[in-house]
């Protein structure tokens, strides 16, 4: 199942664009002035004697761009960087106690130190790399509707937002049950009488999961590629969460809404964005398909036998969700300079288009920027955008790039 999903995870989500051919004509749409990025900060290469990461599924950026952080879970570690790739801190090992990491995955900066979120709870350390305090997650008798929960930001008041953990064969209504459409936002308080919760926020989650069943009933779980799901972001700074809606009846092809919720339910920030509509072509869908057939395809045969009667390449149609037009938001993430950063499926050349707003705004056009195919984008300063770049050896290198506005 590991390496199904591996497999899976690996296909080229968003490759296979159509032209933009039916673009809305309106703010956001295509016409404002782009921002360039350039290269300037690089490290991570054994070669040039940098320090060699593992798997970084995720960073963060000081808001002064003085000190980047790089979360590497596999190696069960946290490390903090100058731009130009010296080494300021190496913190954690594999384990459980004081300090240790089960798998970092998330990093908070605050106004004094920062905390590393990882599997079983939130540690907190000082700008030096001191411990301070580790705070566990809520004891498993702590869910909801019978579903466990995972904890995903600290606030400063101590409470946290979480979402519940629900199997993709339950959400589905693969086992009798409705679908469940829309999945909770929670708060979860810590009190003399025991925990309570209360949901503050709800996304839609239609559209987001690819399932695929075997006659000997092996099943491969992915995320949709071109799912128009809700995305959403928390912040632990400000104790919001940033929703963007993606499909609805009051939102059109290219439209979507973003809105940004704070702990106590009420909304502090509204805000539609038109970005443009991009038909989703059947030549484009068709050669996706093939490379992940190709990717699959091994897997399946040796390990499961597909449903007589019906071909791999139809299962793997079958179970696609193609909509007409692309979600105009495909990811998103919360700017360490302020700012809420969009990524979309739109591909100008080798370059993917970004969109970013300053929270709060509702007058500004987004800026829209050109990024490398190549890049993970996760967190931006006014000056530079950071990622990781993985070479053909699936090494994983930290990346900075200087922002370069339109001419």
């Amino acid at each position: 199942m590991t390496r199904a999903r591996i497999l899976l995870a690996a296909w080229p989500l968003g490759a296979g664009l159509a032209a933009c051919d039916d673009r809305l004509p309106e703010a956001g749409g295509g016409g404002e002035p782009v921002w360039l990025s350039e290269p300037e900060f690089k490290f991570g290469d054994a070669l040039a004697g940098d320090a060699l990461f593992g798997i970084v599924p995720y960073l963060r950026v000081s808001v002064d761009g003085a000190r980047v952080f790089v979360v590497e879970p596999t190696e069960s570690r946290v490390s903090a960087w100058t731009p130009h790739g010296r080494r300021l801190l190496n913190l954690g090992r594999a384990g459980e106690g004081p300090g240790d990491f089960m798998m970092p995955y998330r990093l908070h900066l605050a106004d004094s130190g920062f905390y590393v979120r990882d599997q079983t709870r939130f540690t907190w350390f000082s700008d030096d790399g001191t411990l301070l305090r580790t705070v566990p997650n809520p004891p498993t008798s702590v869910g909801y509707q019978g579903f466990p929960v995972a904890a995903e930001a600290l606030l400063t008041d101590g409470s946290l937002l979480a979402r519940p953990r629900i199997p993709p064969r339950i959400s589905l209504g693969l086992l009798g049950d409705d679908p469940i459409r829309r999945m909770p936002v929670l708060r979860f308080q810590e009190s003399p009488d025991g925990w309570s919760q209360v949901p503050i926020a709800w996304r839609d989650i239609r559209n987001d999961d690819f399932f695929l069943t075997f006659d000997d009933d092996g099943a491969l779980f992915t995320a949709q590629p071109y799912s128009d799901a809700d995305r959403y972001r928390l912040d632990p700074g400000t104790g919001t969460v940033v929703i963007v809606r993606n499909a609805g009846e009051d939102l059109s092809p290219g439209q979507a809404e973003v809105v940004e919720v704070a702990a106590t339910g009420d909304t502090v920030w509204r805000r539609r964005l038109h970005l443009g509509a991009i038909l989703l072509s059947r030549e484009r869908v068709e050669a996706e398909l093939v490379e992940f057939v190709e990717g699959v395809a091994d897997f399946a045969e040796q390990s499961m036998s597909a449903t007589p009667g019906q071909s791999l390449d139809d299962q793997i149609e079958e179970a696609l969700y193609l909509p007409d037009h692309l979600p105009p938001v495909r990811d998103l993430f919360l700017a360490s300079s302020g700012q809420v950063w969009f990524e979309t499926h739109e591909i100008v050349d080798t370059l993917r288009v970004w969109y970013s707003l300053e929270r709060g705004d509702s007058v500004s056009s987004p800026r829209r920027l050109l990024l490398p195919e190549w890049f993970r984008a996760m967190d931006a300063t006014d000056t530079h955008v950071w990622g990781v770049w993985d070479d053909e050896l699936d090494i994983s290198h930290v990346v900075g790039r200087r922002l370069v506005p339109p001419v």
